[in-house]
């Protein structure tokens, strides 16, 4: 493990987040290309149930459920379920897949959304319950379409944290996406 990893792993631990490593030590199946940003939460208790295939990118504060303990007190018993998500699979900010749950491959899931049953590949989907919005290749060209535009504010490197971006550069980020109402960056 490398000086990164080691940070990675130490800062993960500090805010309470079981890291990625621990989870595939326990089970966890999680292919190449896996982006897990900060307060995700992938079931620790319960990770051999999940599987999660190449290049998915969860988004801050996701939580993935592989069990359900709201009847267990009445019951005695907790629902598991496995949880399958395929390649190329996007979910945005916030959103919770539950138990039981299958996404399909080429998938992109709206940040806040609640993906209580199987998505069909190449599809959005969002909401709370998620529902279907568009195909992802819809989606995609329509943005295809916009980078074109060039009323369109298109950003370099220059205008993201990773390259330190100025206060001037903020500001001109800012109203310029405020008067076309959108823009893109790199």
């Amino acid at each position: 493990m490398g000086i990164k990893e080691k940070l990675h792993y130490f800062l993960d631990r500090l805010r309470g987040e079981v890291p990625t490593e621990t989870l595939v030590k326990n089970g966890l199946q999680v292919g190449t290309g896996f982006h897990r940003m900060g307060e995700c939460i992938i079931d620790p208790g319960h990770c051999w149930h999940i599987r999660i295939g190449n290049n998915v990118t969860l988004a801050p504060r996701v939580h993935i459920l592989a069990h359900d303990a709201s009847m267990h007190r009445a019951l005695g018993y907790t629902r598991v379920a496995n949880v399958v998500i395929g390649d190329d699979v996007f979910i945005g900010a916030g959103s919770i897949v539950l138990p039981g749950v299958t996404i399909g491959s080429n998938v992109i899931v709206g940040a806040g959304s609640c993906v209580v049953k199987d998505i069909p590949e190449g599809e959005v989907w969002a909401g709370n319950p998620a529902r279907f919005i568009t195909t992802t290749h819809a989606l995609l060209e329509k943005h295809r379409q916009a980078l074109q535009d060039p009323a369109i504010p298109k950003y370099g490197e220059e205008y993201t944290l990773r390259q330190n971006v100025s206060d001037e550069l903020r500001r001109k980020m800012c109203e310029e996406t405020q008067a076309a109402k959108t823009g893109y960056v790199v």
